[in-house]
C-alpha cells in the first residue's frame, strides 16, 4: 500500500498559476464513519479555486499551506466509513465536497458521503465532474429565490459555466415560461439550445434598456448593480457575485470578522441601493453541497439528456496541464467547464 498521493496545490497566495504544482503528500487518513474515500477520475474548475490560491477569501476562511485546489469530483469508491450506508466499494461517484475536503485536483479525495450522489451510467467522469458546484449553485439560486412554474427569469452569461446549467434547470425543472439571457453573437444558437427563450447579444444591444421591467427573477452571475433594472418591480434578485449583506460570509466563520463583515455590509449595501429603490430584494448565495439533491434533481435530468453537460477543454493531470488548465479559466471565455483528467474513464 502506497503512502503518498499526488496532488495539485499552491504553497502560498499567487496572481497567476505559473506556481501551481503537483506535489507527493502523504496519503489522507482512512475515512471517518461517515466518509468515503475515492479514487478520482476527473474535476472540473471553478472560479472560487482560483480566488483562494489568491487569497481572496482569506479573511472569512483562513487556511494552512499547502492549499490543495479542487471543489468538484468524479471517481471511484474505494473505501466507505462504518457508518457509510449510500455507496459501496467500486461504485462511480460525484460532487462537490465540502469545505474540510477540499482539494479534489488529486489521486484521492476523502468526502462525506452528504456532498456526493451516484453518477449517472450515461455520462463519462469528465461529464460528471461538470456537473456538481455550478448545477447546485443554479438550484439553490432559483430555490432562494422562489421560481416558481410560468415565471419569467433572467440569467445573466447563459453560456458561462453556471449559466449553461441554469437555463435547462429553469425549463425542465422549474418550468419558468420565458428563459432570458445575455451572450455575445456567436454564442446566441447555443443559449437557444440550452432552453432560452430570449437571447439578447449584450455586444450590440443595451440589455437594462431592452429587457427593463422583464423578470419576476433575476439571477445575477457576473457582478452586475444595474441588473435591478431587467426585474419587474417586487421581483426577486439573487447574486453569486454582489455581497448584498455582511451575513453572506457567516456561512464561513462567525468569530473575528466584524469588522469584515460591516466592510462587506456597507458595500453590499452602497452597491444593491437599486433594487431596494425598486422594491426588488436581492440576496447573496453562499452555496452548499448536497449530494441529495444531485441524485434526485441532475441525475433524472442527466439520464434523460435534458441536460447536457458542456465541456470546453481537457486537460492532463501535470504541472503543465493544470497551469494551463487554470489560465483558461482565468480569462474568462470558454464554453462550458474546464476539466482536468486525473484518470482514465
Amino acid at each position: 500500500m502506497t503512502s503518498t498521493f499526488k496532488a495539485a496545490i499552491t504553497e502560498r497566495y499567487v496572481r497567476t498559476p505559473t506556481d501551481y504544482k503537483i506535489a507527493t503528500l502523504p496519503v489522507p487518513a482512512p475515512p471517518s464513519d461517515t466518509q468515503v474515500e475515492i479514487a478520482v477520475h476527473a474535476v472540473s474548475l471553478n472560479p472560487i479555486d482560483y480566488k483562494r490560491a489568491e487569497g481572496m477569501i482569506a479573511i472569512p476562511l483562513p487556511e494552512p499551506f499547502p492549499l490543495r485546489l479542487g471543489y468538484d469530483v468524479s471517481g471511484t469508491v474505494t473505501k466507505i466509513g462504518s457508518a457509510v450506508t449510500r455507496f459501496k466499494v467500486g461504485q462511480p461517484v460525484y460532487g462537490r465536497v465540502e469545505q474540510a475536503s477540499v482539494g479534489t485536483i488529486a489521486e484521492i479525495v476523502v468526502a462525506n458521503e452528504s456532498s456526493l450522489s451516484p453518477k449517472p451510467d450515461n455520462i463519462s467522469h469528465k461529464e460528471a465532474a461538470s456537473i456538481p458546484l455550478a448545477g447546485l449553485t443554479a438550484l439553490q439560486v432559483f430555490e432562494k429565490a422562489g421560481l416558481k412554474e410560468g415565471q419569467s427569469v433572467f440569467v445573466s452569461a447563459g453560456c458561462g459555466g453556471v449559466g449553461q446549467l441554469a437555463l435547462p434547470l429553469a425549463k425542465h425543472h422549474f418550468k419558468a415560461k420565458d428563459i432570458i439571457t445575455t451572450v455575445s453573437t456567436k454564442k446566441i444558437d447555443k443559449a437557444k439550445a440550452l432552453g432560452a427563450t430570449r437571447v439578447v447579444d449584450y455586444t450590440k444591444e443595451d440589455v437594462h434598456k431592452v429587457l427593463e421591467n422583464t423578470a419576476d427573477v433575476v439571477f445575477d452571475t457576473t457582478g452586475d448593480s444595474s441588473s435591478y433594472m431587467i426585474a419587474k418591480p417586487n421581483a426577486h434578485a439573487v447574486s453569486i457575485a454582489l455581497l448584498a449583506s455582511g451575513d453572506a460570509i457567516d456561512g464561513f466563520r462567525d468569530d473575528s470578522i466584524a469588522i469584515a463583515k460591516r466592510l462587506v455590509g456597507a458595500v453590499g449595501w452602497f452597491v444593491t441601493r437599486g433594487f431596494r429603490a425598486k422594491g426588488v430584494s436581492c440576496e447573496f448565495l453562499l452555496m452548499n453541497p448536497d449530494g441529495r439533491a444531485l441524485e434526485t434533481v441532475f441525475n433524472p435530468l442527466l439520464t434523460t439528456g435534458k441536460i447536457k453537460p458542456m465541456i470546453a477543454s481537457v486537460y492532463p493531470f501535470t504541472d503543465d496541464g493544470v497551469r494551463k488548465a487554470f489560465a483558461e479559466l482565468r480569462d474568462g471565455h470558454a464554453t462550458g467547464k474546464i476539466i482536468i483528467q486525473v484518470r482514465d474513464d
